[in-house]
């Protein structure tokens, strides 16, 4: 591109009103957005006003650089504009070769905590923070007034600490890790007295964790993905949820988990996609069984929903332990009953005696198709 080229492009982008031109530079990281608004005098201040942060260590090569940019950026955005989205992504390794020998969390913990002070000063409503280690003042946040939304990725939880965030309504835990000191139930949400939606995927769970229960009491979507036996949690770990306005039960890319879920009265759509983790069990045919049980039990207990998806490979799943299917159908208000298949259409066919289990009793005689395409790859943010 020619320096005319360059020059009516900046003229066009420079042309902008201010409000436009920070909305489009909030999709930027924030380094990026920095360096382009040295292009002009025009965009010179303009990162100090935007209202979204991006910082992704990925940007920096070292620690010292990362950090004297993270300090310098918000030192200067201590004006009065507020930050109403703060993306925190420390995940990378970042050292130097003097830095090598300091314990990482020793080392990145002073910046964390200006992150996290930062987020309560300056009333941030959506924190999404990306950091392998334990952090030490995560507490800080649970009194933070104007956090609604919340997103950890592989934080470690130190052990027995409740997540008391009293002002949240979205959580997202993404590969975070709970520890608990002895054995018994962990119940990390039952503070959450204003959460409504809630996200836990890819988690891991101590296996001296015999009960996980779910108690937020305004929750209405709960999202349980890619849940594995022991690389998650143990196989007798059992799933109790006692929230009960939830209008939105989600369980995919997981293995089969025993539940237990209260009457659910204003539950509306349901989406499983759960299978057998065939690796722990060989041939022992009963221990499948119990697990299928489990799925059938957790079916029914979900069954109010009107809006029903099961993947394709849940249901040929269950077609393999037909004594299993016994009774009427674990869906008693469903009026759109969708199959998710794999994005490439190919022909499949559900076996006679599922048709029959969600038929049975039930309004509808036919299903959907959907094809989905799994999702792969490191996290996007939203």
């Amino acid at each position: 591109m020619g320096k005319a080229e360059m020059t009516m492009i900046e003229d066009k982008l420079t042309s902008l009103p201010d409000d436009m031109l920070q909305y489009i530079f909030s999709f930027l990281d924030t380094k990026f957005a920095v360096q382009t608004s040295l292009v002009c005098k025009r965009l010179r201040y303009l990162w100090i006003y935007l209202p979204v942060l991006t910082i992704d260590s990925d940007s920096f090569r070292y620690y010292s650089s990362f950090s004297n940019f993270v300090v310098s950026l918000l030192s200067r955005k201590d004006g009065p504009t507020r930050i109403c989205k703060f993306w925190f992504d420390i995940s990378n390794p970042i050292y130097s070769s003097i830095q090598m020998c300091i314990d990482s969390h020793d080392l990145f913990e002073p910046l964390v905590k200006r992150v996290i002070d930062h987020v309560v000063d300056h009333r941030v409503q959506h924190l999404s923070f990306h950091f392998p280690r334990i952090v030490d003042d995560l507490p800080q946040l649970f009194h933070c007034q104007s956090l609604r939304t919340l997103e950890l990725f592989e934080i470690i939880i130190l052990p027995n600490t409740n997540l008391d965030f009293l002002t949240l309504t979205s959580l997202h835990l993404v590969k975070c890790s709970f520890i608990l000191d002895g054995e018994g139930t962990l119940d990390p949400f039952q503070c959450c007295l204003n959460l409504k939606n809630l996200v836990i995927s890819d988690c891991r769970i101590p296996s001296r964790v015999k009960i996980f229960e779910i108690s937020a009491p305004q929750l209405v979507n709960l999202t349980i993905s890619r849940m594995e036996h022991v690389r998650n949690l143990n196989t007798n770990c059992k799933i109790v949820i006692t929230s009960t306005k939830i209008t939105s039960f989600k369980f995919v890319e997981s293995h089969i988990l025993e539940f237990s879920i209260p009457a659910l009265p204003l539950i509306e759509s349901v989406d499983v996609n759960a299978v057998l983790a065939d690796y722990l069990f060989g041939t022992v045919h009963l221990a499948k069984r119990k697990f299928i049980s489990y799925l059938i039990e957790m079916l029914r207990a979900i069954g109010g929903a009107e809006i029903v998806a099961l993947s394709i490979e849940t249901l040929t799943m269950l077609s393999k332990f037909p004594d299993v299917l016994q009774g009427p159908s674990p869906f008693s208000r469903v009026k759109v009953l969708k199959v998710k298949a794999p994005c490439e259409p190919s022909p499949f066919s559900i076996p006679n005696d599922v048709m029959n289990l969600f038929f049975s009793g039930s309004t509808i005689k036919d299903f959907e198709v959907e094809y989905v395409k799994k999702q792969q790859g490191k996290y996007q943010r939203g």
